[in-house]
C-alpha cells in the first residue's frame, strides 16, 4: 500500500511539473507574438495599384491605402505595432532600404526570387500572382475594324478630299477644251461638266479613259497626267489599307506568352517580369512603370506588354477599357510576399499572424475589396 502510494505521488508531481513546464512554454510562445507592443517599425513602401496608393506625399501612412497597406495595417494592429512609413518610386529601392536597415519591412506587391531571398528574410506568401500578356483592342474587330480605321482616319479623309477637287478641276479643263469640237462634252455647262466629271472620275479609279472620247492634244494631255496621277493615289490608299489589315491580323494573333515570339514587347525595368523574358529568350523594351508600357500598346508603339496579372487586370479595368485587354491565362506563379531584413525577429510572428488571417477570411475580404475576386 505504502509502495503504491508513493508511485501515485510520484506521477502526480511528474504530471503537474509537466503540465506547469508547457503551460510556461504556451505563455512564452504567447509573449513572443505580443512582444513587439508599441514598438515602432519603419515600411518601405512604393505606388503600385491596387496594392499601393499614394494620394499624397505624407510620409505618415495617412496618404497610403490600398490592398497592401490595409494588409499591413490589420497586421500591425495585431502584433501591437507602430507604423513609421517611408515611400519609394521603385520596388529596388524599398528592397534596398530593406536590406541596409533603413527600413525594418518592405511592402508592396513583392515577388518572392531566389535572389532577393540571398540578401532578405520573406514571410509566407499572402497573395498568388502571375505574369500576363496584354495587347492593343481592335476598335472595329478584325478586318472590319481595320477598314473602319482607314475611312475615318483623318489623313485618308483629306485626300479623299483631295481627290474630290482635283477631279472637279481636270473635269473643267477637260471641257474647256473639248465642248467646241467634241459633241460627247456638251456645250451647256451643268450637262458638259457632268460628262467631264464623270470621265475624270472614271479615268482615276480605273486609269482609262474608255467612258470618253477625248480628242484636243492638250485635253489628252491632261488626260495622261491625270491617269498617271490617278493610279498612283489609287495604289496608295490601296497599299494603306493592306497594311492596315494585316497589322490587325497580327495583333489579333497574339494569344498568350507562346506567340510573343518576333512580336515587339514592352515590360517595366528591374521587374520579374523583365527577368522572365530575358530567360525565355524574348526580346522585349523596357519602361519606368506600367502606365507607360500600356500607353505604348494603346497606341500602337508595341505589340504586347508583358507584366503582373492583377495590376494588369485593375490598370485595364480602370482606364485602358476598350483600348488595351488581357490575352490568355496567367503564367510564371509570381507569388507575393511581405520582405523583412535578413534575419527579423518579426518573421515568426507576421507569418503567424498570415496563417491566421487566412484561416478567418481577413485575406479572402481584402482580395474581394481591392480585387473583386473570391480565391
Amino acid at each position: 500500500m505504502l509502495a503504491s502510494a508513493v508511485i501515485v505521488a510520484l506521477v502526480g508531481w511528474f504530471i503537474g511539473t509537466t503540465s506547469a513546464a508547457h503551460a510556461q512554454d504556451d505563455a512564452e510562445g504567447d509573449e513572443a507574438v505580443t512582444s513587439f507592443d508599441g514598438e515602432t517599425v519603419v515600411v518601405a513602401t512604393k505606388p503600385l495599384v491596387p496594392f499601393v496608393f499614394v494620394d499624397d506625399a505624407a510620409a505618415d501612412g495617412a496618404g497610403l491605402r490600398g490592398y497592401s497597406v490595409d494588409l499591413w495595417n490589420e497586421l500591425a494592429a495585431r502584433l501591437g505595432l507602430e507604423t513609421e512609413w517611408v515611400v519609394d518610386e521603385t520596388v529596388s529601392e524599398i528592397l534596398d532600404r530593406t536590406r541596409t536597415g533603413e527600413a525594418d519591412v518592405a511592402i508592396a506587391g513583392i515577388s518572392m526570387t531566389a535572389e532577393r531571398e540571398t540578401f532578405l528574410d520573406f514571410t509566407h506568401p499572402y497573395y498568388d500572382s502571375g505574369l500576363q500578356v496584354a495587347t492593343a483592342t481592335s476598335s472595329g474587330g478584325g478586318t472590319v475594324g481595320a477598314i473602319w480605321d482607314l475611312v475615318t482616319n483623318r489623313g485618308v479623309i483629306a485626300l479623299v478630299l483631295g481627290l474630290v477637287f482635283l477631279a472637279v478641276v481636270v473635269a473643267h479643263l477637260v471641257w474647256l477644251s473639248e465642248r467646241k469640237h467634241n459633241e460627247q462634252f456638251p456645250k451647256g455647262y451643268r450637262a458638259g461638266v457632268g460628262e467631264a466629271l464623270w470621265w475624270s472620275t472614271v479615268s482615276m479609279v480605273t486609269g482609262g479613259e474608255a467612258v470618253k472620247d477625248i480628242r484636243h492634244p492638250l485635253s489628252r494631255l491632261m488626260a495622261v497626267v491625270w491617269m498617271v496621277l490617278g493610279l498612283f493615289l489609287v495604289a496608295y490608299v490601296t497599299a494603306q489599307a493592306a497594311a492596315r489589315i494585316t497589322v490587325s491580323e497580327l495583333q489579333s494573333d497574339i494569344n498568350g506568352i507562346e506567340d510573343l515570339a518576333g512580336q515587339s514587347v514592352v515590360t517595366v525595368d528591374g521587374t520579374v517580369s523583365a527577368t522572365y523574358l530575358t530567360e525565355a529568350n524574348l526580346g522585349y523594351d523596357t519602361v519606368g512603370d506600367i502606365d507607360t508600357a500600356l500607353a505604348g500598346v494603346a497606341d500602337g508603339t508595341y505589340d504586347a506588354v508583358v507584366y503582373d496579372a492583377p495590376i494588369l487586370a485593375y490598370r485595364i479595368d480602370t482606364d485602358y477599357a476598350g483600348l488595351v485587354q488581357l490575352a490568355g491565362s496567367d503564367f510564371a506563379p509570381d507569388p507575393y510576399g511581405i520582405a523583412l531584413t535578413s534575419g527579423s525577429e518579426l518573421r515568426e510572428a507576421i507569418n503567424a499572424e498570415l496563417l491566421q488571417m487566412s484561416r478567418d477570411g481577413t485575406l479572402d475580404t481584402l482580395n474581394q475589396e481591392w480585387l473583386g475576386i473570391d480565391r
